[in-house]
């Protein structure tokens, strides 16, 4: 086969691919470009630039580590990263107007290196929302029992190492099941729903819900001490009293009792922090229901 007819094959294929390939020397000067589907790539604005021209330091630097592994090792060196339009001016001028997953791969070519750049936010966006789903409560959205133990693992430490104060509340829906049995199953989910909804709305934006049983949810409080605690499952508590949820057999209305637990030392936590909170709701709903209680 003739060197022109390596080079048609080799445009042709270049032609055809969706993905953006560079050829570039191992001192990152770029000697060629093809643009696939990369309408915010314009290969002539950038062939015969340093990669230090166009992209910021730390993907540079990725990229010429990944060219010179893959010329020592002669395998295909991968990276991830992401593009942002207000990181990289000259790829904004050319139209990157928003954030882009990429994946590279590099590969050697005797002494130059080809660097093939596939979009893959799609796939990104498409994994975070499966792990959303896989973290979230199908019926009313809040997270998941699943999804609350890492995060009070990782707060409660953050808490400890800072010497910060933070507390959880348990909320139980008071007899729950003789609103399935008196009103039906469909009318219980309307009531967790918006249990839900009421929560989210009075929640401040790092306090995080999760569904914890069948009728039961947890709130975990950063910087919030016990008194604050007890406070805002008062105010929990006064909302759901408040609320009357429209159904067919008639206005529905109902309470919840709450157990608050603060973090308690360097010797405290979570699952000691739960188990109090739960041993207060238990207090509470022993108590008569609708009712908050905390550590003495």
């Amino acid at each position: 086969m003739s060197d022109k007819q390596i080079h048609a094959r080799y445009d042709a294929l270049l032609t055809a691919t969706a993905d953006a390939v560079m050829v570039i020397e191992p001192t990152g000067l770029i000697m060629a470009c093809s643009t696939g589907a990369a309408d915010w790539l314009d290969k002539d604005a950038i062939t015969g630039r340093k990669l230090e021209d166009i992209f910021p330091v730390d993907i540079n630097s990725e990229i010429t580590a990944a060219a010179v592994k893959a010329i020592d090792t002669s395998t295909v060196i991968k990276v991830d990263f992401q593009l942002r339009p207000e990181h990289v001016p000259v790829l904004r001028e050319q139209g990157l107007h928003e954030t882009k997953w990429i994946e590279l791969r590099c590969s050697s070519a005797n002494d130059e290196v080809v660097v093939v750049l596939r979009d893959i936010s799609d796939k990104r966006r498409l994994e975070r929302q499966v792990t959303s789903q896989a973290q979230r409560d199908p019926l009313t959205g809040a997270y998941n029992r699943r999804a609350l133990k890492p995060v009070l693992e990782q707060a409660v430490a953050q808490a400890q190492r800072y010497d910060w104060v933070c507390s959880l509340m348990v909320i139980d829906v008071d007899n729950f099941s003789d609103l399935n049995d008196n009103f039906s199953w469909d009318c219980g989910d309307q009531v967790l729903q918006q249990l839900v909804t009421s929560v989210h709305s009075m929640k401040r934006t790092s306090d995080f819900l999760a569904r914890y049983g069948d009728d039961q949810f947890v709130m975990f409080m950063p910087e919030t001490n016990h008194d604050q605690g007890m406070a805002a499952g008062q105010r929990v508590r006064r909302i759901m009293e408040e609320m009357e949820i429209p159904y067919a057999a008639g206005d529905v209305n109902f309470t919840v009792s709450v157990g608050v637990a603060a973090l308690h030392g360097p010797e405290d936590d979570p699952d000691s922090m739960l188990r109090r909170a739960l041993e207060n709701l238990f207090i509470a709903k022993q108590s008569g229901h609708n009712r908050v209680e905390g550590e003495a």
